[in-house]
């Protein structure tokens, strides 16, 4: 059974490979893109691209040797992805194939202004953070992203950036103009492509004013920040040793939470993952494979779930651990990472992200949530951590920028105060539901269950609209 499969999924992408051939013959390969290879791993992941381009019709032979008509994209997502990109693009971009694609490919563009072949790389922002927590996540991307340029230019390649960013902190979102700033330098060079998802399309582009407004705002942003970066010398940013640091021990928090041996158990139950697991929405299924694993759940739900119980968790756990085992064990790295927020556009952005994401978070909510596990052993196996991480994490945002959200950001702070009480009907509401539901389908009556889907599912939707955010 499983050689069948394979044998239909490789029919498959033959199908549509050649369907991409005779589409290039007909009309050229302006309109066609890039073969994008979705968690990218190692280096055969792209190769085996090549002789599935060359059987389904990709392939051109001219007088040195093939080139694809369709330039490979790798897609690193995961952090141990991020940190092997440096090589795997050395290797990549040293392949003969990939050389004369990239320079064929150049050769086609009537007034390139960069003497150099362009190579894209799209880094993911999801996975990563799903993996490792924020701060991790953050560094591994910045990190990633510097090495493969220096990699890029080394073997005289211009490297251009897709950057999978959700709408969510926790999935790479944040203000446009401020993550443009945070790149790393010489990594922004007048043209980058990025994803907007979910209800950010609509939020961004549903009228011509704002879309007009949006497009503005990342192409000035795009402008400047390259046109700085273009007159800087390169250099290590100030204190990124300190940040390495913090990034580690964060990451250490995070996956102890996650490995905890009740986690799943926790974590199944105090969200609404369940009944986004049950609903029809988005372009895939909740599950890559539909194992019940964490390792298999999608980063959308993962983050959706801990959104809709105002946890918010993936945006901000470890930091509180981080900051203040820094402060613990060198006070004069914790005051270096404090001076560096006058100029790091980078932490900046990072910080301010997290502060937002632990405004955002409930105390309260979250307890009711968790009020939802049945076990009390996995219940105080777990909520405690939790608990303690939110309000070490609330002190330490508080100790790094010296003053309380409410007196930095007032304009936000009221926001969430006005949001406060109807969301609070709102999340009552969806936590009886979840009850009422949850017992029926432990009963075994599965009608009745189905019956109340869509009114839960209507609960998850007038909750993402009030917080303005899904996953």
């Amino acid at each position: 059974l499983s050689l069948v499969g394979s044998e239909m999924c490789i029919r498959d992408r033959l199908d549509c490979y050649r369907v991409m051939a005779q589409h290039i013959q007909n009309y050229g390969i302006e309109g066609v893109g890039s073969l994008i290879i979705s968690m990218t791993r190692k280096l055969s992941d792209l190769l085996v691209v090549y002789i599935l381009a060359r059987e389904g019709g990709l392939m051109k032979w001219d007088g040195d040797g093939f080139r694809c008509l369709m330039p490979v994209v790798p897609l690193l997502e995961t952090i141990k992805d991020l940190e092997l990109g440096e090589s795997l693009l050395t290797d990549f971009l040293e392949h003969p194939v990939t050389r004369r694609t990239l320079k064929y490919q150049h050769s086609q563009i009537s007034g390139s202004q960069s003497k150099y072949p362009l190579q894209q790389v799209m880094v993911g922002y999801s996975d990563s953070n799903k993996d490792s927590g924020i701060l991790s996540s953050q560094w591994a991307l910045n990190q990633a992203q510097a090495a493969i340029s220096r990699v890029g230019l080394e073997k005289g390649f211009r490297i251009e950036y897709f950057h999978g960013r959700g709408n969510t902190i926790s999935r790479g979102g944040g203000p446009t103009s401020r993550f443009l700033e945070a790149l790393p330098d010489d990594t922004l060079q007048f043209d980058l492509r990025l994803t907007e998802q979910g209800e950010a399309i609509g939020q961004k582009f549903s009228n011509f004013i704002t879309a007009t407004y949006n497009l503005e705002v990342l192409l000035a942003g795009t402008t400047g920040v390259s046109t700085a970066q273009h007159h800087l010398d390169i250099k290590d940013p100030p204190a990124a040793k300190v940040f390495e640091q913090i990034a580690h021990s964060s990451r250490t928090a995070y996956r102890e939470l996650l490995e905890a041996p009740d986690f799943i158990d926790f974590y199944r139950e105090a969200t609404p993952i369940d009944v986004l697991e049950a609903s029809r929405i988005g372009s895939r299924p909740a599950r890559r494979t539909g194992k019940k694993t964490l390792q298999d759940l999608r980063a959308i739900p993962w983050v959706f779930s801990w959104t809709q119980a105002r946890f918010y968790l993936p945006g901000w756990y470890g930091i509180g651990t981080a900051l203040e085992r820094l402060e613990k064990d060198s006070p004069g790295s914790f005051s270096e990472l404090v001076d560096a927020l006058k100029s790091w556009a980078f932490l900046k952005y990072v910080l301010v992200n997290v502060e937002t994401n632990l405004a955002s978070a409930d105390l309260g909510f979250m307890k009711i949530y968790s009020g939802l596990v049945n076990d009390p052993k996995v219940h105080q196996s777990i909520f405690p951590m939790i608990e303690e991480e939110y309000l070490r994490s609330q002190k330490y945002i508080v100790k790094i920028f010296g003053k309380p959200i409410e007196e930095r950001r007032p304009r936000f702070w009221k926001t969430l105060q006005l949001r406060a009480e109807p969301l609070r009907v709102l999340h009552l509401q969806q936590v009886g539901l979840l009850q009422a539901w949850r017992k029926l389908l432990a009963d075994g009556i599965e009608d009745e269950a189905e019956i109340m889907l869509p009114e839960l599912l209507l609960s998850v939707n007038a909750i993402a609209s009030g917080l303005r955010t899904t996953g």
